[in-house]
């Protein structure tokens, strides 16, 4: 069974002008300037990364650049670099939680120091390394107010911020199909569940991409994309069903001892795969009852989530 996500990253570029003190850098008011704000373009090996590093382990260093050739979801280095900066001014998780499209958020500032990265600059992007080569997680041309390519010239009095959002969004319409439990067919209904619920509590947003965290099963059907299955729960044990290169999908494995969730019969599990919290319903697909379970059986189940640009 598969659940999926949608991943996008946004650039915030801007210049200021400040002096230094006893007291510590003082920006001087009025010198912030936006250069420019875009989305970008997270390469297949930013994609491949997220199998085994965390979201905010993937972007820990930013990279900017002179060079001009539009970006592809094969780069593995940026086209012409010039400056690369791994001390974060600030970064924080936050949720759109109060209306769709809901997603979870993290955003990084980058500060290069006065003249860092002066002169020309046409490209930026960040990864996971101290270097940009063959750590490219995401890469975007610089662009104007109209969305085409366009340059910056950073002077050598200024300091430059980069922000980088890396936003991940559930996608909500149903995955169904049929899964064999032992030896009988069933019908399953997959969707996200507490989508509106803010902060880690309904995400982990800082394990990798192929954590099982934890699983319940309940007795009753599952809820909408806000809510939880119903009935009866009890949690079980997980297990890491490992990531392989190039697949953009992991899978964890969610299991019930024999003493555990043996309440009539297992008809709903809530799951969380290292980046969002899903729920799955079950039903038997020749007579639609839930799946049995006593003190005489373990119920394993794998479930999958995969994940693209979007």
């Amino acid at each position: 069974m598969k659940s999926n996500n949608r991943v996008r990253g946004f650039y915030k570029i801007e210049t200021f002008k400040a002096t230094q003190s006893e007291a510590g850098l003082r920006e001087i008011p009025g010198s912030r300037v936006c250069r420019a704000e875009f989305e970008n373009l997270i390469t297949d090996l930013g994609l491949d990364q997220l199998g085994t590093k965390s979201p905010h382990s993937c972007t820990s260093n930013c990279y900017v650049g002179s060079g001009s050739t539009t970006p592809t979801v094969n780069d593995t280095d940026m086209s012409a670099y010039k400056a690369i900066h791994n001390t974060l001014q600030s970064s924080a998780r936050s949720a759109q939680a109060s209306t769709d499209p809901w997603y979870l958020s993290l955003q990084k500032v980058y500060r290069f120091d006065q003249g860092d990265a002066a002169g020309n600059l046409s490209e930026v992007g960040v990864g996971w390394a101290n270097t940009s080569s063959g750590n490219l997680f995401s890469r975007a041309l610089i662009q104007d107010a109209d969305g085409n390519p366009s340059s910056i010239t950073v002077l050598s009095d200024e300091y430059l911020d980069v922000t980088y959002e890396l936003r991940i969004y559930p996608e909500l319409d149903d995955v169904t199909g049929v899964v064999t439990i032992g030896g009988v067919d069933y019908d399953y209904i997959a969707r996200p569940c507490r989508v509106s619920t803010a902060a880690s509590s309904a995400w982990d947003f800082d394990r990798s991409g192929n954590s099982g965290v934890y699983a319940y099963a309940y007795a009753g059907d599952i809820g909408d994309v806000t809510g939880l299955p119903t009935g009866t729960s009890v949690s079980g044990s997980t297990a890491d069903g490992g990531y392989s290169a190039g697949s953009f999908q992991a899978s964890g494995q969610y299991s019930w001892g024999l003493n555990q969730a043996n309440f009539g019969g297992v008809r709903s599990i809530a799951a969380n795969t290292g980046w969002a919290r899903w729920q799955v319903q079950f039903a038997a697909v020749s007579d639609g009852s839930a799946i049995p379970k006593d003190s005489e059986t373990v119920l394993t189940i794998t479930l999958s989530h995969s994940w693209a640009r979007g």
